[in-house]
């Protein structure tokens, strides 16, 4: 997995991740009462989407792990916000019109498409904000060690004092007195 193709697998992951987690959060924002949502839920075809939360949840999770990876091995960026928001809304959009038998008046009048449009532009910058730390922190991993401008890292020598000679008044030794048969 190189260059565009890599890249693009990388961000369809994110893309699906945010779709999936702003899609059941709009439904938890938009329809609060457990019953009122499941109901909600049933109506617009979504028996099988705790599975494609997992799914949509483990595609993300392992994109930015791919790009943590990535950008410890060579300068990479992850998608940008304004990509992340366009294919986000979008296929947000068209999921909810699909749902909905391509029916834009009940596209339009359904709460959860409202906040969801909403939770997928906050999600975007989330996404974001997480692949760019997977990055950053792939480059901090990757960083050579730190190495003492002297060369290699070494504990520093012990230090020793110079061997200072006794000073003789301080330890009670006294010059003799004058001989005077010498004089």
């Amino acid at each position: 997995m190189s260059g565009r193709h890599g890249r693009g697998l990388v961000t369809a992951g994110l893309v699906a991740g945010g779709v999936v987690v702003g899609h059941a959060l709009a439904y938890a924002l938009a329809y609060p009462v457990q019953a009122v949502r499941s109901a909600r839920l049933d109506e617009t075809g979504h028996e099988g989407f705790s599975l494609l939360v997992l799914l949509g949840v483990l595609a993300a999770g392992t994109a930015i792990l791919v790009i943590g990876l990535r950008s410890a091995r060579r300068v990479t960026s992850p998608p940008t916000v304004g990509l992340l928001l366009r294919l986000q809304v979008s296929a947000f959009a068209m999921l909810e019109l699909a749902e909905r038998g391509f029916d834009l008046g009940a596209f339009v009048h359904d709460p959860a498409v409202i906040v969801g449009l909403v939770v997928q532009a906050v999600l975007a910058f989330v996404i974001v904000a997480l692949a760019r730390g997977a990055a950053r922190a792939g480059r901090w991993f990757a960083r050579p060690a730190r190495v003492s401008p002297r060369g290699a890292a070494r504990a520093p020598e012990p230090r020793t004092a110079e061997p200072v000679p006794p000073d003789p008044h301080a330890i009670g030794l006294r010059r003799a007195p004058p001989c005077l048969a010498l004089a």
